[in-house]
């Protein structure tokens, strides 16, 4: 699977995330003509090779060519919806823009679609975001992390004033997103950096095992007093492929009977458990027990242990992460002599197909016919093979 890795040690911004994309291989030509395709005039785009401490870098500027003008967030969703963008694209663009409208409506007490982008609702800020996600599609990207994100400190100059650093809208587009403490004065994150970096990620912290592709790095426009080169650096690579993101949580218990286990095992399932089950095994000094574990979505944890010490004996639970490896399927109905069974049409990675009658139609079925659960089972199975 092929993943970027945001190496933000000076920070992000828009024309750096481009910058960065440019330098590691992304086609200016096409980057060009495809935000043609947005149908925005007034404004031209250049790179140029830059060295900062010694580092080669990309450096990418929007030159306004005419009056620029102030832009709601109704309107740019309009002009990103009315293009000829392809439709990866198009969403990406609007998740992006959307973060930012959200952020500088809370700040400024206003509803989103009524926002106005100063800042980054300007020509180059649509060109940023857009460009970005112009990039990430051209590149083949499917996955996103980022290293912990510095923010800067000091104040900085807007159109509605100063504001302290991170600037109000950009700590809001941030939340949830863990930052570093970095005590230069400057503005390290913009919010179209901000934006772009939390709507892709889908983790923070060191670089995940990856085998290197290519490197790019894009320039910012000022120079850092401490030394540290103001760059945005980002890690192409390939990484395994990982299944659905779940997690486990189970105990060991000893004392429970049965119909405790039983009981505990239903409600799991019916608080959203997607999987839960008892295995037997041998404890400590010989006695005989049970795990009792759970299969859920990250966001279920939580409430799924706190069910298991409700409703077992046991004084605590463990938790990992797992990744589960699904088959394509759907559910197909089929016809036959007892009556209409669904069955799940799995398939392979050969691209052979299975199918599996479910149970509770043929089950019954079987009681309503008076007849054995596999005369229903078999019947159902041949029908939905000749399909």
């Amino acid at each position: 699977m092929k993943t970027l890795y945001f190496d933000t040690f000076s920070g992000i911004s828009g024309d750096m995330t481009i910058g960065a994309l440019l330098d590691a291989g992304l086609s200016l030509a096409f980057l060009k003509r495809e935000l043609k395709k947005l149908k925005l005039d007034s404004y031209s785009i250049s790179v140029a090779k830059v060295k900062r401490q010694s580092i080669t870098a990309s450096s990418f500027k929007v030159k306004l060519t005419g009056k620029q003008k102030n832009r709601d967030y109704a309107e740019i969703k309009k002009m990103i919806k009315a293009s000829a963008l392809g439709e990866d694209v198009k969403k990406l663009s609007l998740k992006i823009f959307e973060k930012i409208a959200s952020a500088e409506a809370k700040v400024h007490g206003t509803s989103v679609e009524k926002v106005h982008f100063h800042e980054v609702g300007a020509v180059d800020s649509i060109v940023d975001v857009v460009g970005s996600a112009i990039g990430f599609k051209k590149l083949g990207l499917k996955k996103f992390y980022s290293s912990h994100i510095p923010t800067g400190s000091g104040m900085v100059k807007t159109s509605h004033g100063m504001m302290p650093l991170p600037a109000p809208a950009t700590l809001l587009i941030l939340k949830g997103v863990p930052l570093k403490k970095d005590k230069t004065e400057m503005e390290l994150v913009t919010p179209t950096g901000a934006a772009i970096v939390s709507a892709v990620s889908s983790g923070f912290g060191a670089m995940p095992s990856i085998e290197v592709c290519d490197v790019g790095y894009g320039a910012g426009s000022k120079g850092r007093s401490d030394g540290v080169p103001n760059l945005l650096r980002i890690v192409i690579g390939k990484t395994a492929e990982r299944g659905k993101r779940l997690f486990v949580i189970e105990a060991n218990i000893d004392d429970a009977t049965p119909e405790e286990l039983s009981h505990a095992l239903a409600t799991a399932m019916k608080a959203g458990a997607l999987d839960a089950f008892v295995t037997p095994i041998i404890m400590k000094k010989g006695r005989a027990g049970f795990t009792f574990s759970i299969l859920c979505e990250p966001d279920r944890c939580r409430f799924l242990r706190e069910l298991i010490l409700s409703e077992t004996s046991t004084i605590g639970v463990r938790q990992y992460e797992v990744d589960r490896f699904e088959l394509s399927r759907k559910v197909v109905k089929v016809k036959t002599i007892y009556g209409v069974v669904r069955a799940k049409e799995v398939a392979t990675p050969s691209g052979d197909k299975r199918f599996k009658p479910e149970f509770d139609d043929v089950s019954r079925l079987a009681k309503k016919n008076s007849v054995p659960y596999r005369t229903v089972y078999d019947e159902a199975l041949a029908e939905v093979e000749k399909r």
